[in-house]
This record gives structure tokens, sequence and C-alpha cells, in this order.
């Protein structure tokens, strides 16, 4: 009896066996996966069954075949057939336990996944699609079909989408109202020309660079952390209450103005390219990147304690001496451009721009690239006689506290408004063969021929001190700043 016990144990062992070893495969589906692998590839010569290592379609062991993965009920459960150099016309549809699929990076004419309810997994880019249906595939979650070539894309059946990919294609318009999931979302390198974000609260991540759209709003996306939306045509950007944006990447676009004010967790700003004349980063105390070249800007204002980390780049802008940001931040800050202003021939103001952290500056003036010496000089505040009326005289100003930088003012001059065109705490007299000033604090006093040769150097104490010099005309250069050209009878 034992025996016989143990004899139909192995019995049914062995049957149990069999059947595990007789897999049987979904007929409808093995006749698609046919249709398909006998077709073209996307290498001349060969078939797509070739690329996937199948010796002939007349016996296919579907078990081993690159890429496919079945479950127990022989219906495919994932392909994943990502650049295989794969061709022509895959039709999955009706697949109705596949899950997952790769298929990018291949030269896919076409791709249908209809009905293909499970699925929650589609990669497809990298192919040339002109079309694509996923309106039965409402548990998609994730959807990459960039670099096709569609010209409309319907995601709004899906609205598990949390992340949706369709870059480098050719709609000029999506509606994603109905993907409330969404966390990230690319659309680069299209036709886009408007897109409405306000139902996707959820989102991260959004990429639109390189498109046609005139405005964005992405205010209130309260968990948005990096918007790139460069080399558009933008003329508004809404990132208001984006808190935790830390993100902006929208250079090379029309915009006059940006609000950040609310965009407290922001760190990196790429913003060239615009037509921004001032920015305000004070309520961003994250700051730690900022690009801003080619902008026309003449204002920023940083955070009231920066970031050490802080490095802003603003060349070819409209800062001075006295308006560019510190230099400890400053990665590139020149060229700026060249200022061109008006000003009476007594009165040039220039005063902002004399002295920066300690240093004073250094102007030199040039009439057609003649150079000229100013009546009088003090401080930034020059005058010149009225024989210049009506000349555009050239000023170049230098500062070592920022050693890269010259700045060029053209200054159109116009009448004199005034007598003493330069005040100062030195006055001078000149006699036959003699110079006296009378000063009201001590100075260094430096005279020079006109040619530049220096003669004399002399500390002065309060008072009047004269000097003896033979008749002609020379500089007075004082440490004060005041600098007189002065002619001895």
């Amino acid at each position: 009896m034992k025996q016989i016990v143990i004899l139909f144990s192995s019995i049914v062992c062995l049957s149990g066996a069999l059947r595990l070893t007789a897999q049987t495969y979904n007929t409808q589906e093995v006749a698609k996966l046919k249709a398909f692998l006998i077709q073209n590839s996307a290498e001349k010569g060969k078939k797509n069954y070739e690329q996937l290592g199948v010796a002939s379609l007349d016996v296919v062991d579907w078990k081993n075949v690159s890429g496919l993965k079945w479950n127990a009920n022989g219906h495919v459960e994932t392909i994943d057939w990502k650049g295989k150099k794969l061709g022509g016309n895959l039709d999955v549809s009706g697949f109705t336990d596949l899950l997952v699929m790769h298929c990018e990076k291949n030269l896919l004419q076409s791709l249908n996944v209809t009905g293909n309810t499970k699925m929650t997994y589609l990669d497809c880019f990298d192919n040339e699609f002109k079309s694509i249906d996923i309106s039965t595939n409402i548990h998609l979650t994730h959807f990459c079909c960039r670099y096709n070539q569609l010209t409309k894309l319907d995601v709004t059946h899906n609205p598990k989408l949390t992340f949706l990919c369709s870059s480098g294609n050719r709609f000029e318009q999506i509606d994603l109202s109905n993907n409330t999931e969404l966390v990230e979302f690319y659309a680069a390198n299209g036709k886009l020309k408007s897109i409405d974000l306000s139902h996707n609260r959820k989102l991260k991540d959004v990429a639109l660079r390189t498109n046609q759209l005139t405005s964005l709003d992405v205010s209130n996306l309260t968990k948005l952390e990096r918007l790139t939306c460069y080399q558009n045509r933008l003329t508004t950007l809404n990132v208001s209450g984006c808190k935790s944006l830390r993100l902006i990447r929208a250079y090379e676009n029309n915009l006059t103005s940006l609000d950040v004010s609310g965009c407290t967790a922001l760190k990196t700003l790429a913003f060239y390219s615009n037509n921004v004349p001032e920015l305000d980063v004070s309520g961003c105390p994250n700051i730690e990147f900022v690009s801003l070249m080619n902008n026309g800007m003449h204002t920023l204002k940083l955070p009231p304690n920066p970031s050490n980390e802080l490095e802003i780049m603003c060349e070819r802008n409209r800062f001075t001496f006295s308006t560019l940001p510190q230099l400890s931040y400053l990665r590139s800050y020149a060229p700026q451009a060249k200022v061109t202003l008006s000003a009476p021939s007594d009165k040039i103001d220039l005063r902002s721009e004399y002295k920066m952290n300690g240093t004073a500056s250094v102007f030199v003036w040039t009439d057609k690239g003649t150079p000229v010496i100013p009546d009088a000089h003090r401080e930034g505040l020059f005058s010149f006689a009225e024989s210049y009326v009506g000349k555009t005289l050239t000023c170049t100003v230098t500062n070592l506290a920022y050693p890269q930088l010259t700045m060029t003012y053209e200054v159109s001059l116009t009448e004199p408004v005034a007598n003493i065109v330069v005040e100062s705490e030195v006055s001078f007299r000149t006699q036959r063969e003699q110079l006296c000033l009378t000063v009201t604090r001590p100075v260094t006093v430096h005279i020079y021929t006109i040619i530049g040769a220096l003669l004399r150097k002399q500390n002065l104490n309060e008072g009047e001190t004269c000097f003896t010099l033979p008749q002609g005309m020379y500089i007075v250069s004082l440490s004060n700043g005041t600098v007189r050209k002065i002619v001895i009878p």
C-alpha cells in the first residue's frame, strides 16, 4: 500500500511539472507580435525579429524572446525593447495585462496601445510617430513621448499621470485640466503657444524651454521647485506665491519685469537677455546664483545679508561703479554700456563714481581722442571753459575696486549755469611768477607742467602758502581731489 501511495504522488508531481513546462501564450498577442517581428527593422537588410535575437519565426521560444515578460496566464506583462533598432508599425492593442512598455529610441512609425487598461508606464520617445492614442490607458502614471512628430496630444483621459514628457513634438496646445496628479511636466523644444497649469497644483518640475509662449502663469504652484522656460517669447512671467521655487531659467525672452518677492526658497535665477532695467531679489535670502547679462539693467537689490555663496553675472548692462553689487559677489561684470548725458560745461557731476570702498576713481577726459584737462575738478565734479560748449567729450573712468571695468561717458556740454563752478576748500591766487594757495585744512599739493612732469610736492598746513614758478601753464592737484589748471603771469 505504501508503494502505491508513493507512486501516485510521483505521478501527481510529474503531471504538475509537465503543466509548468508546457506554458501557453495568448494566441492573439502572439499573432500581433509575429506581425511586428516580420517587418523591416531600422537597420537595412534586417527584420525586427533578427534585432531581438530570434532565429526564425517558424519556431519561436516566446519565453526567451528578448524584452518580453509573460505572466502565468500567458499574457505579456512587460515589453522592454529600448534602443533595439526596430522599425515599422507596432500594434499591442488588447494586451490586457500589459503593465510596462519600453520601446523608445527606435524607428517606429506608429504604436497602438488602445485597450491596455492596466498599463501604468509607457516610454515611446525618440521614434517617428505622427499620432498616438492613450485615451483607454486610464491607469497611466508615467508617459514619455518626446521627440516624435505629434501634432496633437490628448491626455484628458489619463487622470493618474504624475510624469508627462512630450518635448520635441509639434502641437501648439495641450489640455492638462484633468491631470491634477502631475508632479513633473516637460514640454521643451516644441511649438506651444499657450499653456494653462492652474489645475496642476502638485507640480514640482516644469520645463517649457524653446517654445512660442508669450505669457506664463505658475502663480500659487506652492510645490513648484524648478521652472525652465527660456528661449520663448515671454512678455509676462508670474511666479508669485511660488514659495518652494528654487530654480528659474527664463533667459532669452522679452520680459520687462520680474517679481520674485514671494520666492523665498529661490537659489538660482538665470535671467539674461531680457529687457529688465531693475530687479529686486531682496526677498530671496537663499539666492546663490544670478545671471543677468544683456538686460539693460541698472539696479539690482540684494538681500540684507546675502549668502557667502552668492555669484552674480551682470556684464553688458547699464551698471556703473556706484550701482554694481559688492565685488566679492561678482563672477563677471565687464563690460557695461556707455553712458550718454548732457551737462552744463561748468558743472559735470560724476561724484557718485568718485570713490568706491575707499578707492578713488581715475577720470581721463578726451576730445575726439585728444586729451583735455578740466579747468577745475574736485571729487568727481568737473568744470570746462565756455569754449567747450557744444562739444561732446569722452570721459573714461577706472577704479581699482573693480579692476576689470572701464566706464565710458559721452558728455555733451551745454551753457554754464554759474560763475563759481567747483566748490573747494582751497582758494587760488596768482601774481607775477607766483602761485599762492590758501587751505582750510591740511592737504598735499602736486604741481605739474602742462605735459604732466611733476615739479613740486608739498604738504600744506592751514593758511596761505606761496610758490615761485616761471611764467606758464600748470596743473595743480590736491589730495582732497581738487584739480585746477593755473596760468602764472
